[in-house]
């Protein structure tokens, strides 16, 4: 019921919960109950005394027929798609479907709720339900890890490419994997690599977006963040169009990846690279590197201009930060 109640209020329109309840077929009391329930995990409800209820336009649950349908058909089916109210990881779960297959196939996972949802450096993504786009897409690749250098710098392009044409041009991005709004984390991006790194593995592609959080639903988050939600503008909401648009676009530069490389995307990187230019700090663990951001190298390693000389960061394990922030 919840699904197709969201999908009624979708037009960000009051709504009266005597009317919701005759078009579904049930009580005034049975909408309170559910909109109270989702309400209380910090999905938007805004609730006036006489008019009723609203939510953000395009603020529907996932559906996967939805998402399939805004898709071309052979790119709708390039993938297994799964969809669960709640799981732990769906990077977790992305290794589990690869282990118990056998096989290395194109498959997507997606869930309204994580339970323990990972960022890098071993940080917990926060999850609630409903609200936020939890998604991870496994692409098989026959060149080993070496080959992959620079990957979670297009996927970051791409989501980028997304999030602009969906109505967020503000969006920039900051190395290696992290999506800025206004200098707020909207978005990251974890890749870990499966199978032979030398030969056959496949690329698991973790990616989080913020999407209908307000402040108090995000309280436990230790670094600043935003969503698309409190963004500028009034951009797309539907979780479903958001995913479709991305699957789309990432196959498409997946294709371009294996093609020419890296080395086409970094134009791409360097005219949305929120930093580039300033003066910045690169931790890793009790290292501190100073000096100026200068862009990216052919295999997507961070050019750090020192008092030594330019050196290239790799990512992994470590933290950019800019030395100028408020």
């Amino acid at each position: 019921m919840l699904s197709t109640l969201l999908s009624m209020m979708s037009d960000g329109q009051f709504h009266s919960g005597e009317k919701l309840g005759e078009s579904l077929g049930v009580s005034r009391a049975a909408v309170w109950k559910s909109l109270s329930r989702l309400e209380k995990e910090g999905f938007p409800i805004q609730r006036v005394r006489g008019k009723g209820y609203r939510i953000p336009k395009g603020a529907v649950l996932f559906d996967l027929d939805a998402i399939q349908q805004h898709l071309p058909t052979d790119i709708a089916t390039y993938w297994q798609w799964h969809l669960y109210p709640s799981i732990d990881s769906t990077n977790a779960e992305a290794q589990r479907l690869m282990a118990s297959a056998g096989g290395h196939q194109p498959l997507v996972c997606i869930a309204e709720q994580q339970s323990a949802g990972r960022g890098r450096r071993g940080r917990t993504w926060v999850s609630p339900y409903g609200q936020n786009i939890y998604m991870t897409l496994v692409e098989p690749f026959s060149n080993g890890a070496q080959g992959l250098e620079g990957l979670s710098l297009i996927v970051g392009i791409v989501l980028a490419d997304t999030l602009e044409s969906c109505g967020y041009p503000q969006v920039r991005l900051k190395w290696p994997n992290d999506l800025l709004l206004e200098n707020r984390k909207l978005a990251g991006i974890l890749i870990e690599i499966a199978g032979d790194l030398t030969s056959d593995c496949v690329a698991v592609i973790g990616v989080g977006i913020n999407v209908l959080m307000r402040a108090e639903a995000g309280a436990q988050i230790d670094q600043a963040w935003t969503s698309l939600l409190q963004a500028p503008g009034q951009g797309e909401l539907d979780r479903n169009k958001l995913v479709a648009t991305f699957a789309q676009k990432l196959l498409l530069a997946m294709r371009e990846f294996r093609r020419s490389g890296f080395q086409v995307f970094i134009p791409e990187w360097e005219k949305r690279d929120a930093w580039l230019g300033q003066s910045v700090s690169v931790v890793s663990g009790a290292n501190v590197l100073n000096g100026v951001h200068r862009g990216i190298s052919e295999r997507g390693a961070l050019r750090l201009q020192t008092a030594e000389g330019e050196m290239l960061v790799s990512g992994g394990e470590v933290s950019l930060r800019v030395n100028n922030a408020p």
